[in-house]
């Protein structure tokens, strides 16, 4: 058993190897623990995006809107009804969740966690940080009702000190052609940031994080034992672990680490995809959300890639399938050849990435999960 560190981080995603040199900076020994290699799990294929600033679910998405979700039975979130009685206490709690000085609450802890984000990695990779693209994000508006609920959240969002404008017309075609025929308006946060390529980014964070004299191990955590005392044993597959303390950071998988230990929390593991399209270098400046529809085009190495989390697809309207097939169209036309988008597992071509969003389920491996970090000490 390896017990001579001071913590264990499982996890080697963005998340899990940020933790980890923030540890280290600190003066601990660390080790970064992930049963792949460094970012292969949802940081792979993620958005890329550096936000200043976040919201909660709850604050989006009512209790009047999960009974649609729930009860379609083509939905990624559709109901078993044989899980209705333990699903009842999470919807009790999700209901007080939307009450609103709890969104407030919320809302103002998350702004807070992010609204200096690039100066935290600026402060804990200092001269070693990789290139960085500080040139905004965009959440474009497909209807009045969208534009309705993003001038309210922009309300919120200057209140809490995060500049946010609202284009539209020639200016918001003029910022970026390809979408902006597509909406009626959007939300440009000029402070927000971004890379082009998360795995690589990641992988630098870990190589400047072993650089320090940080540990890494591929190793598959099948089991947690934590003691009275307070004392926590990892155990994996080729070797076990009692570190002074462990941070999960291990997406969907916590839960049954978590319960191994005896906690229990009620976190969503959500299935989500990526999708690379190879189009014209320049097809975008910046990532472009379509917060009705749960996706994100950011800027790629290769052109393009559509992240985003299925759970929300089955609310896809008809125009917003347009605006889909819209940018789909300029796609084509802007590439000089179009060439196969890549999934995990998957080859389509860029002409048919319409039909792979509406049905994201064929992959069985999920490449974005909702990622939580929880330490135990």
């Amino acid at each position: 058993m390896l017990d001579a560190i001071d913590a264990l981080v499982v996890g080697a995603g963005i998340v899990g190897v940020t933790a980890a040199l923030a540890r280290q900076r600190r003066g601990l020994k660390v080790m970064l623990l992930d049963q792949q290699s460094v970012v292969q799990g949802c940081s792979l294929g993620n958005a890329g995006v550096i936000a200043p600033g976040a919201f909660p679910l709850s604050a989006q998405h009512r209790i009047a809107d999960l009974p649609a979700t729930f009860l379609k039975t083509k939905s990624p979130a559709a109901l078993h009804w044989a899980s209705a009685p333990r699903l009842l206490w999470w919807g009790m709690q999700y209901a007080m969740a939307t009450r609103p000085d709890k969104v407030h609450h919320n809302t103002n802890l998350l702004h807070e966690l992010c609204r200096d984000m690039l100066g935290s990695y600026e402060l804990l990779l200092g001269s070693d940080l990789p290139p960085i693209n500080r040139c905004g994000y965009m959440a474009i508006h497909l209807s009045s009702a969208e534009l309705g609920e993003a001038t309210r959240l922009n309300e919120v969002r200057t209140s809490l000190g995060v500049a946010a404008r609202m284009i539209s017309g020639r200016d918001l075609i003029e910022i970026e052609p390809a979408v902006g025929n597509l909406a009626i308006g959007a939300t440009l946060i000029e402070l927000a940031a971004h890379v082009t390529d998360p795995a690589a980014f990641g992988t630098n964070l870990a190589d400047v994080f072993i650089s320090r004299g940080g540990l890494l191990r591929c190793n598959r955590v099948r089991s947690m034992e934590s003691k009275a005392n307070g004392e926590v044993t990892v155990r994996g597959e080729r070797e076990d672990y009692s570190p002074g303390a462990v941070i999960l950071a291990a997406g969907a998988h916590v839960n049954k680490l978590l319960a191994d230990c005896g906690h229990q929390l009620s976190l969503a593991s959500e299935r989500g995809y990526h999708l690379e399209l190879d189009v014209e270098p320049g097809f975008l400046t910046r990532p472009v959300g379509v917060p009705s529809l749960g996706v994100v085009l950011t800027p790629s190495q290769i052109g393009a890639r559509f992240a985003g989390i299925s759970i929300w697809l089955a609310r896809i309207r008809r125009p917003a399938q347009t605006a889909l097939i819209g940018a789909r169209s300029h796609a084509r036309n802007s590439a000089c050849a179009p060439s196969p988008a890549r999934s995990r597992g998957l080859e389509r071509r860029a002409t048919d990435y319409t039909g792979f969003l509406t049905h994201c389920r064929a992959d069985p491996r999920p490449s974005l999960c909702l990622c939580l970090v929880v330490m135990v000490t």
